[in-house]
């Protein structure tokens, strides 16, 4: 796979903190591509660097040394604008604590990324209800965050990543703030909808059961990929 076939690409990416008079390396020289459909875990320590790779792939922080490209395109290159569009086109994002809008019904937090490209609110509602369908949460489309399960927040979360047919879903800790079953139940439906819609997934994790069911497992070491 070239850099052209790549979704995410990222060469010789670095990332660095001034902490006094110390400059401290939270990246060094991390070079890696994902391919469309492909589901790759990075694993490390806590303090190893996989949020700060992470947040560097999705566009959301800029490098100090090298460089991302999503789908060919340097996010650091472009405006706040442009970039935010080039995210929610081609990117979704997971975390391990939803960040879903307590005041909004499930469906309304789905239909969130439609609507901030501009769908129509019909349209966008039809879509998200038909994602959270997908979910296993069609019943569920009316209530509001507190009033679901953790999996059930999590499954939400997936569909609002996923309502815009990204072709690549950064997931960060997704199942760290669940229980054993419903972390297996949450990885399952990843699997599955990695499978349906060849959406790429990279899964930032402690879980190396979740990692070991990836196609690819990145292990970082004080800032570095390990060969």
């Amino acid at each position: 796979m070239n850099a052209s076939e790549a979704i995410i690409c990222c060469e010789n990416l670095g990332k660095f903190y001034v902490q006094g008079p110390q400059r401290v390396a939270a990246l060094s020289n991390v070079s890696l591509q994902i391919g469309d459909g492909e589901r790759v875990a990075i694993v490390g320590a806590s303090g190893s660097g996989k949020t700060t790779l992470l947040n560097l792939l999705g566009g959301l922080d800029s490098p100090s040394e090298g460089r991302v490209l999503i789908a060919g395109r340097d996010p650091s290159a472009l405006g706040e604008r442009e970039r935010g569009l080039l995210r929610n086109r081609l990117l979704g994002f997971v975390y391990q604590f939803h960040h879903l809008l307590a005041e909004f019904s499930a469906v309304e937090n789905v239909a969130m990324p439609l609507l901030i490209r501009g769908d129509s609110q019909r349209q966008a509602r039809q879509r998200a209800s038909a994602m959270l369908g997908l979910v296993g949460l069609g019943k569920r489309m009316s209530h509001r965050p507190a009033q679901l399960s953790g999996g059930e927040r999590q499954r939400v979360a997936i569909a609002r990543a996923l309502v815009a047919e990204p072709r690549c879903v950064l997931l960060d800790e997704p199942t760290g703030n669940l229980d054993h079953q419903t972390g297996l139940e949450i990885s399952a439906l990843l699997f599955e909808l990695n499978e349906s819609r060849a959406t790429s997934f990279v899964t930032v994790t402690h879980d190396l059961e979740l990692a070991g069911s990836m196609q690819r497992m990145l292990v970082l070491e004080d800032g570095r990929l390990q060969d």
